[in-house]
């Protein structure tokens, strides 16, 4: 091979390793490539292949990342050029494996769709792909993939509240997960799953239907309408209670013994204030509560002051709570 001709093929060897050669490129490498002979000695010897193989190591190097140099390393001697169009053709070889190799088994995950209520901005309401409906509140987040209808309907909860009412569909179950591996399973039915990344428990309240939970590792509970589940994550137990709950989408604030954490994200995500608190001294607290949806962030200051004795300062928007 003469000089301008190896020069070409080293250009359109490296476009093909990036991907961006044309068809027309395309088809002046498999010309090229064809023309090898089909038997023949490759390397004279094992040193010139290592040697082959340590020149080829450092071209891939500097074609990826020519910016980078690292002081101190030798770059052996490159073997005659007599023997670089047997590389080459080996090159060939492995990068066309590679790609072969590379779309069966390295297929792209599926796009995830994220919806997020805004802190301080009020309740959203979401319309999935199914036609179910999704209420989340302020700082909740939840995820689902792209192909939402063509497979098992499946959320992840991430982080915060979220009603659900589910259209019913057999050939595809509804799934709502949330951490470390609580899954709620329906058919159709209307509930809430409370997942706070703060909390040591996840809460399901069912309003209509029926639903089944599971931890990864059993089946924890079949729910009923005006029955709730409360996990707690760290002792892998679970307290089912019955009565219906008051539904959260009118915008009110209802609390059953909630930590002061779940008060504290109240403020934070619903009023969109910076809360300052010390987290040893608010876990002796627990809160039951009723608040309007017209209540204040001074409302509830107020309130949690009333029942706890707890003090706290308001500035602008940061609030600061003392013992």
């Amino acid at each position: 091979m003469n000089k301008p001709e190896q020069s070409i093929i080293t250009s359109l060897l490296e476009k093909h390793a990036l991907g961006i050669c044309t068809p027309e490129e395309m088809v002046l490498l498999e010309q090229w490539y064809a023309a090898f002979p089909e038997q023949g000695k490759v390397w004279n010897s094992a040193e010139e292949k290592a040697a082959m193989k340590d020149s080829l190591k450092a071209d891939i190097f500097n074609a990826i990342a020519p910016a980078k140099v690292t002081a101190f390393t030798e770059v052996p001697a490159k073997p005659s050029r007599s023997r670089w169009w047997q590389a080459a053709a080996a090159v060939l070889i492995l990068m066309g494996s590679y790609l072969v190799y590379n779309k069966y088994t390295n297929k792209k995950e599926p796009e995830t769709i994220v919806v997020s209520a805004a802190a301080g901005k009020g309740i959203l309401q979401y319309e999935l792909p199914d036609h179910s409906f999704i209420w989340l509140e302020p700082g909740t987040t939840v995820r689902y993939r792209k192909h939402f209808v063509n497979e098992t309907r499946e959320i992840e909860l991430a982080d915060g509240m979220a009603f659900f009412s589910v259209t019913k569909d057999r050939q595809h179950p509804f799934l709502v997960k949330t951490r470390p591996g609580v899954q709620t399973s329906v058919l159709g039915t209307e509930f809430t799953v409370k997942a706070y990344a703060q909390s040591a428990n996840v809460q399901v309240m069912v309003k209509s239907g029926i639903v089944q939970v599971a931890d990864g590792t059993r089946i924890l509970d079949t729910l009923k309408a005006s029955q709730q589940l409360s996990y707690q994550l760290k002792e892998h137990t679970c307290t089912r209670m019955e009565g219906l709950q008051e539904d959260w989408r009118s915008g009110d604030i209802a609390l059953l013994q909630a930590p002061f954490t779940e008060v504290a994200r109240i403020l934070e995500k619903r009023y969109g204030l910076q809360v300052v608190y010390n987290a040893k001294e608010a876990e002796a607290y627990s809160f039951t509560l009723h608040l309007g949806k017209q209540a204040t962030a001074s409302d509830m200051l107020e309130m949690l002051k009333d029942i706890s004795g707890l003090q706290y300062e308001l500035n602008n928007n940061k609030v600061t709570i003392h013992k």
